[in-house]
Order: C-alpha cells, then sequence, then structure tokens
C-alpha cells in the first residue's frame, strides 16, 4: 500500500469516527460516574487509594522527561516533553478530582488527559510519517481535545450534557496509533512499547468498568478504579523505554528494560 493510500485510509477512519460522532444523539454525563467503590479514608485522606495512586502517572511523567532532557534537542523531542508533562498533569487532575468527585472537578481531570491523547496521536504522525505532519497536527489536536472538554462542561452546567466531542477526543486517537503503528511500522522493539501501551489501556479499561466487583474480590483492599491508574501509568511507564532507544535505534536484544 502506497503511502498516499494509507494516509486516505486513515482520513477516513477520521471521517467515519466523526460522522458516527455528529449522527449519535447527545450523551449526558451518567451521575452515577463520581460514585467509586472505594470511598475509605486513610491517613485522614477521602478516597485515599483513588487519589494516592495518580502518583503512579506523575512519576512516569517525570520519568519520562528525565529520559527526553537527556537527549538531543529536536521538534520530536520537544513534542515527546509536552507529552509526559502533560501526563503529570493527569495525575495532579485525577487526584484533585477523586478528592471531591463533581463534574466542576472532573474537568481537571479530563482537560490533561485530552492533551495526552492528542499529543501521543501527533508524535505518532511526527515519528512514523513525518516530523511536519506532527508538527501541523499538534496544536489542531491539543486545541480540539480542550475545547471538547470546555464543550461538555458548558453544556452539563447549562443542562444539556453531550460527551460526544470528549468521547471523539479520546478514542479516536486510541484507534488511529496502532493503525499507524501497523501501516508506518518500524523495528520490533520500537513498536513494541506502543502494544503495550495499547494493552494496559484497555487492562486499565477492564479495571475501571469493573471497579465494585474488583473490590469485593479483593476483601476491599483494593478497587477496580485504582488498579485502573496503576495499570495506565504502567504502560506509560513502559512508553518511556521506546524514547530513551530512539537516539541509538535499538538495543541489543535481551538489553531491552523497563
Amino acid at each position: 500500500m502506497s503511502d498516499k493510500l494509507k494516509m486516505g485510509f486513515l482520513g477516513g477512519i477520521v471521517l467515519l469516527a466523526i460522522g458516527l460522532a455528529v449522527s449519535t444523539p447527545p450523551i449526558p454525563q451518567d451521575a452515577t460516574y463520581h460514585i467509586f467503590a472505594d470511598a475509605k479514608i486513610r491517613w485522614g485522606i477521602i478516597n485515599a487509594a483513588n487519589i494516592l495512586s495518580n502518583f503512579a502517572f506523575i512519576i512516569a511523567g517525570i520519568t519520562g522527561l528525565i529520559i527526553i532532557w537527556r537527549l538531543p534537542r529536536t521538534t520530536l523531542s520537544l513534542m515527546w516533553s509536552f507529552f509526559f508533562s502533560a501526563v503529570v498533569l493527569v495525575g495532579l487532575g485525577s487526584a484533585y478530582y477523586h478528592w471531591q468527585p463533581s463534574n466542576a472537578t472532573l474537568f481537571w481531570d479530563r482537560l490533561p488527559m485530552t492533551l495526552c491523547f492528542a499529543t501521543l496521536t501527533a508524535c505518532v504522525c511526527a515519528e512514523r510519517i513525518g516530523t511536519k505532519v506532527g508538527q501541523l497536527l499538534l496544536i489542531p489536536l491539543v486545541l480540539s481535545g480542550i475545547l471538547s472538554v470546555v464543550y461538555w462542561w458548558i453544556s452539563e452546567k447549562y443542562g444539556f450534557g453531550d460527551l460526544r466531542p470528549y468521547i471523539l477526543a479520546q478514542y479516536l486517537p486510541i484507534t488511529l496509533v496502532p493503525l499507524i503503528v501497523l501501516l508506518f511500522p518500524k523495528s520490533a522493539c520500537q513498536n513494541r512499547p506502543y502494544w503495550l501501551l495499547l494493552i494496559s489501556y484497555l487492562v486499565a479499561k477492564g479495571f475501571e468498568l469493573n471497579d465494585g466487583t474488583i473490590f469485593e474480590i479483593t476483601n476491599q483492599v483494593i478497587s477496580g478504579h485504582t488498579l485502573k491508574h496503576l495499570a495506565a501509568a504502567l504502560g506509560i511507564l513502559m512508553l518511556r523505554s521506546h524514547i530513551s532507544l530512539k537516539a541509538n535505534e535499538c538495543e541489543p536484544k535481551g538489553s531491552l528494560r523497563y
């Protein structure tokens, strides 16, 4: 398949996703979203497990930034710096939300997440398709992510809640990134962290959907939502090994460490 056909295929996926979002009725925020299985107070902190588990994102983000700072300054390294900075903000925003779950605090949870999804997509495009392509996409993707959260917040505030743009901003990148990796492949050690990231995301979603069940299965030791934070952060930690190898392509077999 030629590069033009590949780009056309990706463009078709984007148009199809937008068309599905537009044709779907508005999706309001479910009020039960703010109810979590584990609301225990530990060490004087309400919802402690769901708050403290967000330190995993902060650690993953800072680890990525440290690696980036050791690499030569390039357009792509600056883009990855933005991504890992957004990961740190995800940890802070999510901790703030879980401290007092509501639509108002959820805004600050979702905003940095859209920055992560948008920047990751732009970085993968820059790496696999071309640096200029990634550069051109970065600002529009970031702005669309921000606007999706702002629109959702305004829609909830004025009584016509609509999550469609935010859902598009989250799930379209999750579809596009693996497709780009498949269509524009590189070496196995450069592809692997993206697949591990995708797996960690899917596992995290599974934990989230089974929040209460996992909490009961573990005798109320840990909830699915807490595991969601840890699984997603682990995927980002594994991704940072890919960044550390970018300057030297791949290390000898068996030397890759996460």
